[in-house]
């Protein structure tokens, strides 16, 4: 939410999220609109901001609508070299995916649609002040989900400024990708054909993954089980076509280093907020504990984080200007990976179409992570 740059979550009022790292150079970000939503309101008659319902679901509707067929634009001899190419490497993950990993692919991405700029939706995400509690925004069939994406960018920042209006911490972050969750067949776009084979395949299983396993009510299990499965099945996928030891696998397998050493400079930063703001300090004295945190934080990732990277777009990246909902947003898709990746391990031997099916099973049972960690002992 990695050859041709992806985009670095550098500021809390424009968080450029996801698509734009060789895979692993950052974290998978990329939340949904998850327009599943919208088309299930449509059918059901749930209650739902009308003006949402139909601005977003115009858009959606058309974006769908004017796909072209992947097969068809294959069989094309005047179809673009670059076109062709993310086209058959789509298919060639979905392949994978399916066979190898267990997935549903349906018909996503097997469309392809011209676009007009370099991401898809901005999302707005929010969070309390001096907490960590997020906002929630209702859907109905998926339940409340911590952020809403909008097709146009002043849509999003009018609901960003109103959330500000009354004291939430915002951010507003373009993405490349949604899960519709298998109601429609998500499309690949042309800003696509600059991404590296692993960045392409990471984007696809991660999306993938939400259509073959998505658990009511448990978001952020949702977010993490896709990123681990993400970054774990590119990675597979790259090592079965490159070959285990080649330099494009060597690359992947380094980024994922800056990407942990990164998501572990963010979450020390949230702990240590998040014992002032669990502490006995007036709300003035957290907001200035707070300022004071943040601005140190920035200086040692500057100082000494920074100078500890490896690839030259981390190397380059300036210091994240952060808030609550910034920090909120990397919680979302990474606190309990590790934990998803210890039972994969250890309890599935691995193999990712054991946990998907597992998965699935818990879900039924009620809170996953928490079967997780008794399986785990």
């Amino acid at each position: 939410m990695w050859s041709h740059i992806r985009r670095f979550p550098s500021s809390a009022g424009d968080c450029r999220c996801p698509s734009l790292l060789p895979a692993g150079y950052i974290l998978c970000m990329r939340s949904r609109l998850l327009a599943a939503a919208v088309l299930s309101t449509a059918v059901t008659g749930c209650s739902f901001p009308a003006g949402y319902l139909l601005t977003q679901g115009r858009h959606l509707v058309a974006d769908i609508a004017g796909a072209k067929s992947a097969e068809r634009l294959l069989g094309d001899p005047a179809t673009d070299p670059q076109t062709r190419a993310l086209l058959e490497t789509a298919d060639a993950v979905r392949g994978f995916a399916v066979e190898s990993l267990g997935m549903k692919a349906g018909g996503s991405f097997t469309r392809y649609r011209e676009a007009d700029r370099d991401y898809l939706v901005d999302v707005v995400q929010a969070c309390a002040e001096l907490s960590f509690e997020p906002y929630l925004w209702r859907y109905p069939l998926v339940g409340s989900l911590p952020y809403r994406g909008y097709y146009a960018r002043a849509d999003a920042d009018a609901e960003a400024a109103r959330l500000k209006s009354v004291g939430w911490d915002v951010i507003v972050r373009p993405v490349d990708s949604f899960s519709t969750l298998g109601f429609a067949r998500d499309p690949l776009y042309s800003f696509m054909e600059e991404y590296s084979r692993v960045q392409l395949a990471e984007l696809i299983i991660h999306e993938l993954t939400h259509a073959t396993v998505f658990v009511r009510g448990q978001p952020q299990l949702n977010e993490e089980l896709a990123t681990f499965v993400g970054e774990e099945g590119a990675l597979q996928w790259l090592r079965a076509t490159a070959g285990p030891d080649t330099p494009e696998v060597a690359a992947a397998v380094d980024g994922r280093a800056d990407s942990a050493l990164f998501l572990e400079s963010m979450r020390g930063l949230r702990q240590a907020l998040d014992e002032i703001y669990r502490g006995d300090l007036s709300a003035d004295g957290k907001r200035s504990r707070k300022a004071e945190l943040i601005a140190g934080f920035e200086k040692e990732f500057a100082e000494k984080v920074r100078p500890s990277f490896t690839s030259q777009a981390y190397r380059e990246m300036q210091p994240p200007r952060v808030n609550n909902a910034y920090l909120s947003l990397f919680s979302l898709y990474n606190d309990d990976v590790p934990l998803i990746r210890e039972y994969a391990a250890a309890v599935c031997g691995g193999d990712i179409s054991r946990l998907l099916a597992q998965v699935r099973v818990m879900a039924r049972r009620g809170d996953v992570k928490a079967q997780m960690r008794r399986a785990l002992g």
